[in-house]
């Protein structure tokens, strides 16, 4: 593992452990379901992790909200 990677998985970590409740409980409040919304909040933080080539640090908070209502949006509308 090279120095920038393990600079990425630290920095996933700290954003997971900061940011997952958060994020579970946004998507809880838009969803109005909340096992459904821990499923779908792990599916954000995939998601980042998929893109970590784009991820910057300092709109790391915008992107997961994002992200967050992106997926939320389509649960509503694809599973209601």
């Amino acid at each position: 593992m090279n120095k920038q990677q393990a600079t990425f998985d630290d920095f996933f970590s700290e954003c997971y452990l900061k940011y997952k409740e958060y994020i579970k409980n946004y998507i809880a409040i838009r969803i109005c379901h909340p096992h459904e919304a821990e499923d779908l909040a792990q599916d954000v933080f995939v998601r980042l992790w998929e893109h970590r080539a784009f991820v910057n640090k300092d709109t790391v908070w915008s992107l997961l909200f994002f992200l967050s209502y992106i997926f939320s949006f389509l649960y509503q509308n694809c599973f209601i």
